[in-house]
């Protein structure tokens, strides 16, 4: 027989008894359903992660801490004793040990490979004030020149200069008095913060430019200048404190020779290309783990395949004895139970993904509309056209390999003994 013609003959086979065929591909729908989802959940994670730190992959921008800042295991909670080494640095075990000193900072700018540094300020704002006399909350950060920053209106700001000016967030135009980007570029924007003895401050910036906020960026970016003078008005004795700082290594190094060099000055550095693979490995982490309970269903729909199949060869031993007696070889008869176990997985699920489509709409709109409103060009759910591709091809394969002992035992049968089956 051809091939087309097995695929026509084992498609009307499934027709024969349509109840158990039915059941059979609601589990393998089941299966794809879930499967679907989970794989689609973790696609639209990091397409999000991805637009929004994708420019982040190549910048020459590391976060540096103390050496073992982030290890609190053997200062707090009931961990597991761990054995004293006199050539290890030892980690640092409170928030107050965690802090940059500034013979810390002199060491990370003297380290070999360190080209620049840059000193994160972390300033209190209080509120920005529109003009309409609205107080609205005003995070903040310092501007990192080589942090890539979308500006849509304006202009950048520059290292060094600029001082009295900031950039903002298009979602904070309105807090200057203006409806577009164009507009908002050199109107002043209202900030109020509290000194360390307790004065309340209120200065006018202008504002510089307008950027496309992304996953990590504050809504008000202000110039190093201005930060240094805030931070040291909101700091005990005028000396502002830091957890980490960012370095930027030279030309003539490696990103592994970089972080080793910071290594044996006991400082641990991280680039923002690994804190994105963190996050997308934290991604993949969950959908591994929600594609394995979709494993579960997708079992029991192969359980399901290998009982269809087998109670198919026992209706139909009389019929395979016929096509083996009119000359039908073994081959033919063990593609036909085969093709017909491929089917099984394909239209079911073909059934699974049509659903989960329909879900993929619901639940984003729902999704867009509660608690992920605000946060633009994400898509909670992304089941792509390869993700379609890749389940169709792997739930046809599946069930392919679990009507293979059926359709074995099928082309096993004596045509003798298959004519006298009753």
């Amino acid at each position: 027989m051809r091939v087309i013609d097995i695929a026509s003959t084992a498609n009307a086979n499934l027709r024969r008894s349509k109840l158990r065929t039915f059941l059979t591909l609601l589990a393998i729908a089941i299966g794809t359903f879930t499967l679907a989802l989970s794989l689609g959940l973790g696609q639209g994670l990091r397409n999000y992660i991805s637009s929004q730190l994708g420019e982040y992959k190549d910048v020459n921008l590391y976060q540096v801490t103390k050496d073992g800042a982030n290890d609190f295991s053997g200062s707090f909670g009931n961990g597991d004793p761990r054995e004293y080494d006199p050539n290890k640095a030892s980690a640092a075990t409170s928030i107050a040990d965690s802090l940059l000193s500034e013979a810390d900072i002199a060491t990370i700018k003297a380290t070999p490979g360190v080209a620049s540094v840059q000193l994160p300020y972390m300033l209190s704002f209080e509120y920005a004030t529109a003009p309409n006399g609205t107080k609205y909350q005003a995070p903040n950060s310092v501007y990192i020149p080589q942090m890539p920053t979308r500006i849509v209106n304006g202009t950048t700001l520059q290292p060094g200069n600029d001082v009295g000016q900031v950039l903002i967030s298009r979602k904070y135009i309105p807090l200057v008095g203006a409806s577009t980007g164009e507009e908002a570029v050199g109107k002043q924007l209202s900030i109020t913060y509290k000194t360390q003895a307790g004065e309340t401050v209120t200065e006018l910036f202008t504002v510089k430019g307008v950027f496309e906020p992304t996953l990590v960026d504050s809504p008000i970016f202000i110039n190093e200048t201005d930060a240094s003078r805030i931070a040291a008005s909101q700091a005990l004795l005028g000396k502002p404190v830091f957890y980490f700082l960012y370095a930027s290594k030279t030309d003539n190094v490696t990103s592994a020779e970089f972080k080793a060099n910071l290594k044996k000055a006991k400082f641990s550095a991280q680039s923002l290309a690994d804190i994105n693979n963190t996050l997308n490995s934290i991604v993949t982490g969950v959908q591994l783990s929600l594609a394995a309970f979709s494993g579960i269903a997708i079992l029991a729909a192969v359980v399901g395949v290998i009982n269809t199949l087998f109670m198919a060869v026992l209706e139909r031993t009389r019929e395979i004895g016929l096509f083996r007696a009119l000359g039908a070889k073994r081959k033919t008869i063990f593609s036909l139970f085969s093709v017909e176990a491929a089917l099984l997985g394909f239209w079911g699920s073909v059934v699974g993904l049509f659903f989960a489509f329909l879900a993929q709409l619901a639940i984003n709109a729902v999704a867009a509309s509660t608690f992920l409103k605000g946060i633009e060009s994400i898509q909670l759910l992304n089941i792509t056209p390869t993700l379609v591709g890749i389940i169709v091809l792997t739930m046809a394969l599946i069930t392919l390999i679990a009507g293979l002992i059926p359709a074995y035992k099928a082309s096993k049968l004596d045509p003798i003994e298959a004519l006298r089956y009753e």
